[in-house]
């Protein structure tokens, strides 16, 4: 036998021995399952996938809320969707002494974009606002919140539910995307002529025309846009809705809630600040004021006492594509 055949077998012999040594260590230092501390295992949650079941691109509705989808107050869940609502306690978004600031928080994740939905007083063309109940029961949304209050200006870039209603930009307010796959774009004060009714190649299912753009790409705008209108360094009722991931949104508005005591309204850039902290990707914020609106489960969630709520043209909502277990 040559030298580097015994140098191989030598080494591969101190291999051998240095495993079963090592395994019958860990054999005898082996703890017992009892004695396992298990507190500080992170547990983790894995998503199950909701069912698709694509709904018409058109102004109808999607199927009614399952009874049984109703585990609490507050949530709702079935195979194609999912939403459950919170109000927290946001007091350390201000910083004015003596002074308190209470949020609606909405996480919702559905199976298919085409349950992100809107809808109309009467028409997207026409200049029409009702009551907001009037324009949600028929469609029986699980949740529904206001939009852009589209017929206040004869301005702006609109397509609701992939129809165009206007494209007449004149640089002075952000613009919403929406497209087929239920992605968020968002563009700053775009002049007329610069947008199209396809982005990335993908088409637009709904565009708003409001803003200011809150969160871009999860962060906040280092030069947010001011629209004084929307009084931005008071402790206003604002509203915003936000993805958080593919199919995952959230609804945010600063309102209070009836048994509350805390105090509604944030500044605008601390509401960009509560959006992104809720892991918004992208926020868009939406008509405020005595516009904002929760409705869930057949009713407004945010109902104030001694508020007068004003009528709105139009509402945005998510819809159940679950039909009683006919979903492909």
């Amino acid at each position: 036998m040559n030298v580097i055949v015994r140098r191989i077998l030598v080494l591969l012999s101190a291999l051998l021995l240095s495993a079963a040594f090592s395994m019958s260590v860990l054999a005898e230092d082996e703890i017992p399952l009892e004695d396992l501390d298990l507190t500080d295992i992170e547990v983790v949650t894995i998503e199950t996938p909701l069912v698709s079941n694509p709904l018409p691109i058109d102004f109808s509705a999607g199927f009614p809320p399952q009874e049984t989808g109703y585990s609490d107050e507050y949530t709702y869940k079935d195979p194609t969707i999912e939403v459950h609502i919170e109000f927290r306690d946001v007091t350390e978004y201000q910083n004015q002494k003596k002074r308190t600031a209470g949020a609606w928080i909405v996480d919702i994740r559905v199976g298919d974009a085409s349950q992100l939905r809107t809808a109309a007083a009467e028409s997207f063309d026409v200049n029409n606002a009702w009551p907001f109940e009037k324009i949600a029961a028929p469609l029986a949304p699980v949740v529904a919140c206001n939009g852009d209050y589209v017929t206040r200006l004869n301005e702006g870039f609109i397509i609701r539910q992939g129809t165009l209603f206007r494209d007449k930009l004149k640089g002075r307010r952000d613009v919403l995307l929406i497209d087929e796959d239920g992605d968020f774009h968002v563009l700053v004060k775009p002049q007329k002529g610069t947008v199209s009714d396809t982005v990335d190649g993908k088409k637009i299912v709904n565009a708003f025309y409001f803003g200011p753009v809150l969160v871009e790409n999860g962060e906040i705008p280092e030069k947010m846009t001011d629209f004084t209108y929307l009084e931005p360094d008071k402790f206003y009722t604002r509203l915003a809705i936000c993805q958080v991931g593919p199919l995952h949104y959230k609804i945010i508005l600063t309102t209070n809630n009836q048994d509350s005591n805390l105090t509604s309204g944030l500044k605008i850039k601390d509401f960009a600040r509560l959006c992104r902290d809720e892991g918004a990707q992208t926020a868009f914020n939406l008509d405020g004021g005595y516009s904002t609106t929760l409705y869930f489960n057949g009713q407004r969630v945010n109902a104030q006492k001694n508020v007068e709520f004003r009528d709105v043209p139009d509402i945005v909502y998510f819809a159940s594509a679950w039909n009683g277990g006919n979903a492909e």
